[in-house]
């Protein structure tokens, strides 16, 4: 039996195109082979572990612009490329690398003005 690490599903997920009428079902076996998706705009789920983006807060993804953060981030997860993301005492952040350059998630967000700097 072949042992993948994370990143490697992950870096298969990445290259599969996300949108139209696809999109939701695209979403749900995210979760089931071990990708990364956003419950708000700063808590990943990435495989089985789920963090918080270090040094970054998202407002509440019942309210408006949580419901945009999260979409920016989960978004950001699907870019295709190679995507990683690394975790540590339940935070931690995911590095997006393509042709165009690397793209940090936590950056994005803050860059928004969505989201600030500091620890949810």
């Amino acid at each position: 039996m072949l042992n993948f690490r994370m990143p490697v599903a992950l870096l298969v997920l990445a290259l599969m195109p996300y949108g139209g009428a696809g999109a939701q079902e695209g979403l749900s076996s995210l979760g089931a082979i071990g990708g990364a998706r956003a419950f708000s705009g700063h808590e990943i789920e990435f495989g089985e572990t789920r963090f918080t983006l270090r040094g970054v807060t998202c407002p509440d993804p019942t309210t408006e612009d949580g419901k945009r953060a999260k979409a920016l981030a989960n978004t950001f997860l699907r870019m295709r490329g190679v995507m990683g993301c690394e975790t540590s005492n339940g935070s931690g952040d995911c590095v997006h690398r393509s042709p165009s350059g690397v793209r940090n998630l936590s950056e994005v967000m803050l860059k928004t003005k969505l989201c600030w700097a500091g620890e949810a």
